[in-house]
């Protein structure tokens, strides 16, 4: 494979991080991304609304309820027998009609077609079941207004669920930057697609030959043999793999390989390629494969939902403890009472990190002269006794009082309780071992497993492997494991520094 002799522009990548206009035709794509569509919870409430509705009406109709209806409509009631046999039939109903529970029939427009013709399929069945027991004109009133009450109120679950996915989206998905591999006719639909998203941010185009058409050229960054590259100096969260699989087999296995390490997602049109780390998502209908690198479902919300919750409250609880540490880092040192440095996040996105301040103002200045004292192995920098922290910044270090500020990260979304403490600017690039990478495929956090473990007292080498370990087999219940397990090494000041 030759490569193309068109450069990309040498600004290229610094005007690829403008925000473009959000395109609301692309509605499914936006909910498709939230989870709106997909989550657990929207299908279960959705199968269940005619149950539901047959429910609610067996409330608003049965004797010896609050609720009745009106008069004219007083003789229209269904026994508890009934209502139970009508119920198992609306499942049935739905099961049949959906080929499948808790299956989404996105695009939207599948998802309100199939809502009306679940009702009406419903119906149909519930009308013959009514007329055991009931007159023709009784049973056609329920049903009427089973058939009504079911529709209207799928349809209202559907559209209070897509304002919700449009309202969160920005605070539970992020943007996600795109990386494009390849420019043929397969890639220029895809390029056209994405350029429009309003969830994605195409930060550019890979392909050893370009074909692309003019627009792409523009976005063009340069052969295969970048990707690693622009994968460390981009925070790419996706990678959208478009090479004709026939000629370019090789190509794309490394691709895939190369995104495994990284802890980036892979999007490509065959299933035909190995992976060692990578899940496919099942029952997947879409033009591409998805392979995840990390688990992505409906508990990342409830993940969310807990650090939102969590710090909060220990923000009020701790305010008086950071007022105390403020006074005296005002008190006993000049300079700020904060510290912001820039560590990398999600998909290796930089953000600022809040911290009490321990250090004399110019600490970082000074760090250049110290490299020598270093006593940690790679990348990392530790000195057990630094000249550089001040008396009450010590006391702070060693209680970990200096970390609270991080709450506010948490609040922001750039951090989250648990999970793979964020490595300064200086720490990244001296990683050269590309798989180490993968530890941005998450969150940052407050505390993770070699905090717990041992705090500062492991080498570089045991936090990148317990932090993939942590990745790998993350649930709800390791971090709540992992955060009860902080207390007792934070009050017992284990490993600190």
């Amino acid at each position: 494979m030759g490569h193309s002799n068109i450069n990309p522009h040498p600004s290229a990548l610094a005007g690829r991080l403008t925000r473009p206009r959000p395109n609301w035709s692309k509605l499914e794509q936006h909910l498709q991304e939230v989870g709106a569509l997909h989550t657990g919870i929207y299908c279960l409430l959705r199968d269940l609304t005619p149950a539901a509705v047959l429910s609610g009406y067996w409330i608003y109709r049965h004797p010896g309820v609050l609720l009745h209806g009106p008069k004219w409509l007083s003789n229209q009631r269904i026994s508890l027998v009934e209502l139970l046999l009508l119920v198992a039939v609306t499942l049935l109903a739905q099961l049949v009609n959906s080929q499948g529970w808790g299956t989404p029939h996105h695009p939207l427009h599948r998802e309100i077609s199939s809502t009306l013709a679940t009702a009406t399929f419903a119906s149909c069945l519930v009308f013959p079941a009514l007329l055991a027991n009931h007159s023709s004109r009784s049973a056609l009133l329920i049903d009427i207004d089973f058939l009504l009450g079911s529709t209207m109120l799928r349809l209202a679950l559907l559209a209070v669920t897509a304002a919700i996915g449009l309202a969160a989206a920005d605070v539970l998905v992020s943007r996600r930057e795109v990386l494009l591999i390849g420019s043929g006719r397969g890639a220029r639909g895809v390029f056209d697609d994405l350029i429009d998203s309003p969830v994605y941010h195409l930060t550019g185009v890979l392909d050893d030959q370009f074909i692309g058409s003019g627009l792409m050229r523009d976005r063009y960054l340069g052969p295969l043999s970048q990707l690693e590259s622009t994968l460390k100096e981009n925070p790419v969260s996706i990678v959208y793999c478009s090479l004709p699989v026939k000629s370019m087999y090789e190509s794309i296995q490394h691709v895939i390989e190369t995104c495994e390490r990284f802890g980036v997602e892979v999007r490509h049109s065959s299933r035909l390629f190995q992976t060692s780390i990578a899940r496919l998502v099942p029952g997947h209908r879409e033009a591409f494969s998805i392979l995840h690198m990390v688990r992505q479902d409906s508990t990342r919300y409830v993940k969310r939902v807990f650090d939102i919750a969590g710090a909060s409250t220990l923000l009020i609880l701790t305010s008086p403890i950071l007022f105390a540490a403020a006074i005296a880092i005002r008190a006993t040192s000049p300079g700020p009472i904060l510290f912001t440095q820039q560590r990398y996040g999600l998909y290796r996105r930089r953000f600022h990190i809040l911290k009490l301040r321990t250090m004399v103002p110019d600490a970082e200045l000074l760090q250049a002269g110290l490299e020598d004292l270093n006593e940690l192995d790679g990348p990392a920098f530790k000195i057990r006794r630094d000249p550089r922290i001040t008396r009450i910044g010590a006391f702070l270090r060693k209680t970990s009082i200096d970390e609270l500020p991080q709450l506010w990260n948490v609040l922001r979304g750039d951090m989250s309780l648990v999970g793979p403490r964020p490595l300064t600017v200086r720490d990244v690039l001296l990683i050269r071992n590309s798989s180490q990478l993968r530890r941005f495929s998450v969150l940052p956090g407050i505390t993770c497993i070699w905090q717990i473990a041992g705090r500062n007292n492991t080498d570089f080498e045991s936090w990148i492997r317990q932090d993939l370990e942590y990745i790998d087999n993350w649930s709800l219940s390791l971090d709540l494991r992992i955060l009860f397990g902080t207390i007792p090494a934070v009050l017992g000041t284990r490993g600190a520094m």
